[in-house]
């Protein structure tokens, strides 16, 4: 991995980045873009620094809202050089940040910087499963003994090095209930493998529906204080690796379909098709292959809440009324009131009305969206197409510009009002997806990934969206199952070679 260095001649206030000369009183650096989310900044003065100076309260990086990211700053060898490394897993991916050079830097003679140097960077569109720091040694892989981990089990991590020598780990988890600067040790310092593998020391805390645990596996040449840091520890090169504890499995009379394919070469062909990770509902960033791991792994969700991204979504005639619908779609926006209307829909098109309520909830955010309430309108506030078009399922809604192409996609099949948009975005899900003889896709899981044929006709680009939709999905089964309780309800569970 390469470095990018900033070099300061300071002391004599002059200014040099990359080459090229900055006038003196010049405190604002030359944007860069498409900087890698593992990048180390080195900033070169001319002058030996005073040790006491290099802090990281003099040096800092701060992110577009102003919040400080805790990165590691580190006095060179030279004595002239101060190593900048990132945040632990890397900076945010497609997101902006100021590096700050602070005026309180001082040579050993005494002399300052008169004033502070700023310095914007904007990150790749990408996440990363670590760093790639050329002969050095590398993590190249990690197999979970436990997917998913039960909260009374310690983790055993199977590890795959590309070197040639002797090495040693340090492996750290962060919770996403923690907040995102929060790690725990899972070793006691660096550790060496036993047949090649290392068992945590601690056991790891689910919640009510399991919890999701980001692993830090640090590498560095056994005996040797690594080349890099971060604010957890020194490293040669760290890898980053997913999995899920829950407190037990659900052991339900759940049907299973095997498939063709291992999880691996699902994996490949899904990171072909340069799916996105939504984490925050506002990001578009391509996923990296380990979360693809994550999401697409079934043995990662069979808690009693993770199974319903497998809960087959067809039809189940039952006594639910359209009043206890609306209970659910009270507050919703522009859905109030369509209780009626989804279960005429639910079974026109034999679709189970608790997912078309719970889809529709998710991709309209609760009825607000632009689609849900016309669709895209042009400067002047007039409808693109002449009249307003309704999309509640974002069908059609490609990334590139969705309130566009999620508009045209209503107007051309003649969603002009609410009710013929949830009866006609069903049929449409129904004939595409859930009833579909040649695609088979019958519950989210399968509308996702399409394990059948993997890489095509797939619903979503985000690849936790079957994941997200088990919330509203669950709110929307438990009314229902209040007024109809012996409703029958099917998982069906992948299995892979």
């Amino acid at each position: 991995m390469k470095k990018i260095r900033l070099v300061l001649i300071i002391f004599s206030f002059i200014l040099f980045v990359s080459g090229f000369k900055v006038k003196a009183s010049s405190t604002q650096l030359t944007t860069r873009t498409n900087i890698d989310t593992n990048k180390e900044w080195t900033v070169k003065f001319n002058s030996e620094l005073n040790e006491s100076t290099v802090t990281s309260d003099n040096l800092k990086v701060t992110d577009s809202s102003g919040n400080v990211i805790p990165v590691y700053v580190k006095l060179g060898a030279d004595r002239k050089t101060v190593i900048v490394s990132p945040q632990v897993s890397g900076y945010a991916p497609d997101a902006k940040y100021t590096l700050t050079v602070g005026n309180e830097f001082k040579s050993v003679t005494g002399k300052s910087l008169a004033k502070s140097v700023q310095m914007e960077f904007d990150t790749i569109n990408k996440y990363s499963d670590g760093t790639d720091y050329m002969n050095l040694p590398k993590v190249t892989s990690c197999d979970f003994e436990y997917t998913p981990l039960l909260s009374n089990e310690k983790q055993v991590f199977t590890i795959g090095t590309s070197y040639s020598g002797s090495v040693e780990y340090r492996i750290f988890v962060h919770s996403y209930s923690d907040s995102q600067d929060v790690y725990t040790e899972l070793t006691n310092g660096y550790t060496e493998t036993q047949d090649g593998k290392i068992t945590s020391l601690k056991t790891l805390k689910s919640n009510d529906n399991g919890q999701k645990y980001k692993a830090i596996i640090y590498v560095r040449r056994n005996g040797q204080d690594g080349a890099h840091n971060d604010v957890n520890t020194d490293y040669d090169n760290y890898y980053v690796d997913y999995f899920r504890c829950i407190d037990s499995v659900d052991n339900g009379e759940d049907s299973y379909t095997s498939y063709d394919s291992t999880l691996s070469q699902l994996v490949d062909t899904q990171y072909n098709q340069n799916p996105v990770f939504v984490e925050a509902y506002d990001l578009n960033n391509k996923a990296s292959k380990n979360q693809i791991k994550y999401y697409m792994d079934p043995n990662n969700f069979l808690d009693s809440y993770g199974k319903y991204q497998f809960m087959r979504l067809s039809y189940v005639d039952s006594s639910v009324t359209a009043d206890s619908l609306n209970n659910i779609l009270k507050g919703k926006g522009i859905l109030e009131g369509k209780g009626q209307v989804f279960l005429d829909a639910a079974k026109e098109s034999n679709i189970n009305v608790a997912y078309l309520i719970s889809q529709s909830l998710l991709e309209t955010g609760n009825g607000q969206s632009v689609l849900a309430n016309g669709g895209k309108r042009d400067t002047d506030g007039n409808y693109i197409f002449g009249s307003p078009a309704y999309n509640f399922f974002s069908i059609g809604a490609f990334d590139s510009d969705s309130d566009y192409y999620g508009t045209k996609m209503a107007y051309d099949n003649k969603w002009f009002t609410p009710d013929e948009a949830i009866k006609g975005g069903a049929e449409w899900i129904a004939s595409s997806y859930i009833n579909n003889t040649q695609t088979k896709q019958d519950t989210l899981y399968k509308m996702r990934w399409n394990p059948l044929n993997s890489g095509t006709h797939q619903y979503a680009t985000d690849i936790s969206w079957a994941y997200k939709q088990i919330s509203d999905m669950i709110k929307g089964l438990k009314a229902i199952l209040e007024q109809a309780p012996d409703i029958k309800i099917i998982f069906d569970i992948p299995q892979f070679k």
